[in-house]
């Protein structure tokens, strides 16, 4: 193999693909980035098994051939080249990588023992990037911990023309729906919360109009494309939540209030919910919103929010933290938060913003 591009177009594809490789790995090629080089084309690729990243850039190819090298290595090489052209090439498994009077060989492992990728066997569904970025509005509210797997992944559905991403730890869930035009494809899917994150820093680092979303063909795998960039990752197995089932139906009190005073307000009443449960008590009264929290060894604080409120008063309390990320999430200017009453879930909806909702379970007050 050798081939030879400029150190500016080269470096931000291996360290893009960099993030995926295998972290401390009984494998040592999962350590190692694989540089495949044909027909004008070089391809960039690395996998920890959960999840792979190809990139493919334009080179010049003097003669194909493909190696594998320790990924931090190279990274830390040929970002310290400086803008030149570099010419890399392969010998059984060992590369060399010149730019000027500069020279050095990095051991590495041969090609054959990279992991294949899994690649999709349809077309599968294409929709703008927006709809993918929209994603970083929901993803707090999926699980950290694994101890069931299922609920730290984001529920990926399309049916009927709609797409649905859903995510939820059991206390709090968050729900972002978009139309799609005209799809035929169906398909149901649990992807990973680090994909998503993975897929979106990606995104953010190149150009590209539209994503497209296909499964492999023994449906294990979710295959992302942007672009010139492949993420394939693995799917979560196991039966997500009729979460349908939680969104609340019938509604006794309605308040609509400014975002960033409500935020404001929960932010202080943080102060003050450092208990167990970090409670904060919602007084909702004709045209008035008021917020309170205590804790016996500091003290205590009221807030009243200027909000506009209706139907029946009620007092309901939240884990602090749960209320402060979904208002926090929420992209708009107003919030509506909807109660069924003081021990059901208050459902947040930004206002102005089709498609995005929050909910939130109450705490019992003793």
């Amino acid at each position: 193999m050798k081939f030879t591009i400029l150190q500016q177009d080269l470096l931000p594809s291996l360290q893009a693909v960099s993030r995926s490789v295998g972290v401390r790995s009984t494998l040592p090629v999962l350590d190692n980035i694989l540089l495949s080089a044909e027909d004008k084309r070089l391809k960039i690729a690395a996998t920890n098994l959960e999840i792979g990243v190809i990139k493919h850039l334009e080179v010049e190819v003097e003669a194909p051939g493909e190696i594998t090298v320790p990924a931090k290595t190279l990274v830390d090489l040929i970002s310290g080249l400086g803008q030149n052209k570099i010419t890399l090439q392969s010998q059984a498994e060992v590369l060399t990588v010149q730019s000027g009077k500069f020279k050095a060989t990095i051991n590495g492992i041969s090609a054959s023992e990279f992991p294949a990728i899994p690649l999709s066997s349809d077309e599968g569904i294409s929709f703008p990037k927006e709809v993918l970025q929209s994603c970083s509005q929901i993803l707090f509210a999926s699980a950290v911990d694994e101890g069931r797997p299922v609920l730290t992944g984001i529920l990926t559905d399309v049916t009927g023309g709609k797409l649905d991403f859903v995510a939820t730890d059991g206390f709090r869930l968050a729900h972002r729906q978009v139309s799609l035009p005209k799809e035929k494809l169906e398909f149901k899917c649990l992807i990973p919360k680090k994909t998503f994150e993975e897929v979106l820093r990606l995104m953010a680092e190149v150009e590209v109009d539209t994503i497209n979303i296909a499964t492999s063909e023994n449906q294990n795998q979710i295959i992302f494309t942007l672009g010139q960039t492949t993420v394939s990752s693995r799917l979560i197995e196991g039966q997500f939540p009729a979460w349908e089932k939680i969104i609340p139906q019938s509604i006794v009190s309605r308040v609509m209030v400014d975002r960033e005073e409500l935020l404001k307000a929960v932010k202080l009443a943080a102060v003050f919910a450092k208990n167990e449960a970090n409670i904060v008590v919602l007084n909702i009264q004709k045209n008035s919103l008021s917020l309170k929290s205590s804790v016996k060894e500091l003290g205590s604080q009221e807030n009243e929010v200027e909000a506009d409120c209706q139907g029946q008063e009620l007092q309901i309390a939240f884990n602090n933290k749960f209320l402060q990320d979904a208002i926090s999430n929420s992209p708009a200017l107003q919030v509506m938060m909807e109660f069924s009453g003081n021990i059901s879930a208050v459902l947040i909806k930004p206002i102005g913003v089709e498609g995005l909702e929050y909910i939130v379970m109450p705490v019992r007050l003793s």
